[in-house]
């Protein structure tokens, strides 16, 4: 008989700071207890950009098979997901405190509506020690997935994590920038979001105007928000002049902390 592949699981992964909400960051790998399964049971597992499916052949040892036969032999899969975004942690909202020591650990014995983590978004919930796991890894994956093929998989499932917000810190570096009279960061509605500069102390002892976001912000690809530095500005009138008409977006590969604050700053630097 010809092969007649179905899907029997779907599984994507998403992450609210890419403008598509895809994320492909991380490969796909099966043990070999898996690959042995997906063998015997003429199993496929397909990549896709942003996850992958798990097909099965509808014709089987001669007979025609449907999806709850195949559940009904309640197999299991075991998956290790391996990252190769080195970024991922400075734009993560809940990433674990010691990386190092933990792996995050996805399944469906929780049973909730198309999601393999306990919170609407992964979490340091759905982290685990590497004591948790009785296999020896030769490499520290980033994460491990289960999934328990019985009458209780769902058709799709999502792993979703969530962008990390940070306070947005916009130094102002040249000399002319430094010279603006009552300068201020505002938004596309001539609010100012980022209230009055401050002097901070950069290395070589030089101080310069500083404006801080006065919330966290939420890192994305494309932000909400769009703001401008302008000068002459006064709450409530339009009378001031644009200075810089597109800020830049803050840059995830410089994320700081200031000393005794646990909060997370995104430093631009504008010339």
């Amino acid at each position: 008989m010809l092969s007649a592949f179905d899907i029997l699981v779907k599984v994507n992964c998403s992450h609210s700071y890419f403008y598509d909400g895809v994320f492909n960051g991380f490969t796909i790998k099966v043990s070999d207890n898996t690959n042995k399964v997906l063998n015997n049971h003429d199993l496929i597992m397909k990549p896709f950009n942003g996850g992958f499916y798990i097909l099965y052949d509808q014709n089987f040892a001669g007979t025609t098979r449907t999806r709850e036969d195949v559940l009904s032999e309640k197999l299991t899969l075991d998956f290790i997901l391996i990252l190769t975004d080195p970024l991922f942690y400075n734009y993560t909202a809940d990433a674990p405190a010691q990386i190092d020591q933990s792996i995050y650990f996805f399944n469906n014995s929780l049973n909730l509506p198309g999601s393999l983590h306990a919170d609407d978004f992964v979490s340091e919930n759905d982290v685990q020690p590497l004591s948790y796991f009785t296999e020896q890894f030769f490499v520290k994956p980033f994460a491990k997935l289960i999934l328990a093929l019985n009458s209780g998989l769902q058709n799709e499932y999502t792993i979703k994590f969530n962008a990390k917000s940070t306070y947005w810190r916009y130094i102002l570096m040249s000399n002319y920038l430094q010279e603006l009279n009552n300068p201020a960061i505002i938004d596309t509605d001539s609010t100012n979001a980022f209230g009055v500069p401050a002097k901070v102390n950069l290395p070589g002892n030089l101080q310069v105007n500083a404006f801080t976001s006065g919330n966290a912000l939420q890192l994305s690809q494309r932000p909400a928000k769009a703001f401008q530095l302008a000068e002459n500005y006064e709450t409530g009138s339009s009378k001031y002049k644009v200075v810089i008409r597109s800020l830049p977006y803050p840059d995830i590969s410089a994320i700081s902390r200031l000393p005794n604050s646990s909060s997370n700053f995104s430093d631009i630097f504008i010339y």
